[in-house]
């Protein structure tokens, strides 16, 4: 007989067999994408630093400050008279800002001979040649992990909308989340506390992790879809599609004589930036400049910390052919074009990339965890799967290695195919260890000192060889990467000076 005075219990708001439902369908996503999801958090960390790693690739490389619109005009003029005459589609000019002072001229050719991008100096001088292979493999393998165009944006789209769906069915499977917010089990059962640390970092970065798996999701579904009314409605012409977004592109006949006089920027500039108010100068592009159909393209950003950035077209007259008008566009519409830089962290400075990373890390963190609270369940029951452990070990830890390695071969070699075979290398070096029962044991700690020693080594190196250049011609920024990767080397040697050989040899996040 019940109580009268006693209060009713509430009635959960979801069944044991729902929420077990959800478990079931939470962990058996998260398998079936975890690796994928792993490798793509844990590039994401690195790309958004991606402006400092390319400062760090060319120390030396000219800083500057300002440019006026007449070194802007001498630049591209420069750039033009490099190559043969008339043999540039566009050229452009992307000027220097607090975080990036380095100004960069820009070609796009027929041919690859004469195109590329040059830092100049102050006066408009093309002086060293941009060479940025290791960001432009992280960009790559973190947006279609370098398969053949479509395989990986489709991979990477899906494994988007996988995580999305992970966030949201993991809030749903427990109910107590706040409640359980601060509570850790360690020191007991390696489940629980596996379990507890998934969930408590699950829940305090919950916010992050929600715009993240929104934002990778919708680029996800956008580059997918994208591709798909390319291939059915512009010939596979991505350019083509992409301008409904971007502005139309100037097209010229290859051959026609290219006789009318580029006109100078500053006209073009004025007229951008009084039209957008607040929003400072980012780049000048000349689209087939000379031809009749030339066309100024204006790049204007915002740089009150907002992720926003116009983009003005004009002819050769003055007059207006396109304009993103992203300033006066609603909330919601605003909000599609900051996707990117939203999910990159690439606005308000320093501080936000370092939040960002350290939050992307967590994701890693809660991804690695998930997979070993199902194998440690499995060796609980009685069917342990030794080979999964080691090759799950392999993805945690070689993948660290293998990025690193990426980056070594660029400071002996300048070949753009260099860091994509430092990362195989180091990816199979990781999993042919995995192969070996021998390693089963003594694997997490293998890697993990050597990670430790390639990172400590490669910081070490490229700090000699910047020294080598002379102290005043390195840029400041190229000092701090070095330190941060050897503080990051510290960071990952330092709980193997208190390792402890385990029963359960399966790496922890820690």
């Amino acid at each position: 007989m019940t109580n009268p005075l006693r209060p009713a219990r509430r009635k959960p708001l979801f069944s044991k067999g729902w929420v077990s439902a959800l478990l079931a369908g939470h962990s058996a996503l998260g398998l079936a994408f975890s690796v994928a999801i792993y490798l793509i958090c844990l590039t994401g960390s690195v790309v958004v630093f991606v402006q400092e790693l390319e400062r760090w690739e060319q120390p030396t490389a000219p800083r500057v400050v300002s440019v006026t619109p007449e070194v802007i005009d001498e630049g591209l003029a420069a750039l033009r008279e490099m190559g043969p005459k008339d043999a540039a589609q566009s050229v452009s000019a992307a000027l220097p800002s607090a975080s990036n002072p380095h100004f960069v001229l820009s070609a796009r050719s027929r041919d690859r001979m004469n195109s590329g991008s040059w830092f100049a100096d102050a006066s408009g001088q093309p002086v060293l040649k941009v060479r940025h292979d290791v960001s432009d493999f992280l960009v790559g393998l973190h947006v279609d992990l370098h398969l053949p165009y479509g395989i990986g944006t489709v991979i990477v789209g899906l494994a988007g909308m996988a995580l999305l769906a992970l966030v949201i069915s993991g809030i749903l499977a427990h109910p107590r989340i706040i409640k359980d917010a601060f509570r850790l089990r360690s020191g007991g059962s390696a489940r629980l506390s596996q379990a507890d640390l998934h969930n408590r970092m699950g829940t305090w970065g919950l916010p992050f992790h929600l715009i993240m798996a929104f934002t990778a999701a919708f680029l996800g579904v956008f580059l997918i879809v994208l591709g798909s009314v390319a291939a059915t409605t512009y010939q596979g012409d991505m350019t083509k599609a992409f301008s409904e977004f971007a502005g139309p592109s100037a097209r010229g006949e290859p051959d026609a004589p290219r006789t009318d006089p580029v006109p100078p920027s500053a006209p073009f500039i004025a007229a951008a930036t009084a039209a957008a108010p607040g929003f400072a100068l980012q780049s000048v592009s000349i689209q087939q400049p000379g031809a009749k159909g030339q066309r100024i393209g204006i790049g204007l950003r915002d740089p009150r910390g907002l992720p926003l950035r116009e983009s003005v077209i004009y002819d050769s007259k003055g007059n207006k052919v396109f304009a993103s008008d992203v300033a006066e566009r609603s909330f919601a519409q605003q909000m599609i074009f900051a996707i990117q830089p939203l999910h990159f962290g690439w606005f308000g400075g320093i501080f936000v990339k370092l939040a960002y990373g350290l939050l992307g890390l967590s994701m890693c963190c809660i991804t690695a965890t998930g997979f070993q609270i199902w194998l440690i369940r499995r060796r609980d029951k009685g069917r342990p799967a030794p080979i999964m452990e080691r090759l799950w070990t392999a993805t945690i830890w070689g993948q660290p290695l293998a990025l690193t390695l990426a980056a070594i071969p660029s400071l002996a070699v300048d070949a753009k195919e260099a860091p994509l075979l430092g990362w195989a290398a180091g990816t199979a070096a990781a999993y042919a260890l995995a192969c070996l029962p021998s390693m089963q044991d003594r694997l997490a700690v293998s890697l993990r000192a050597a990670t430790a020693v390639a990172l400590a080594g490669l910081a070490l190196v490229h700090a000699a060889i910047s020294a080598a250049s002379g102290l005043s011609a390195v840029d400041p920024m190229s000092w701090a990467v070095d330190a941060a990767l050897l503080l990051i080397a510290f960071l990952v040697a330092r709980p193997m000076l208190k390792f402890r050989r385990s029963v359960v040899a399966i790496p922890s996040c820690s």
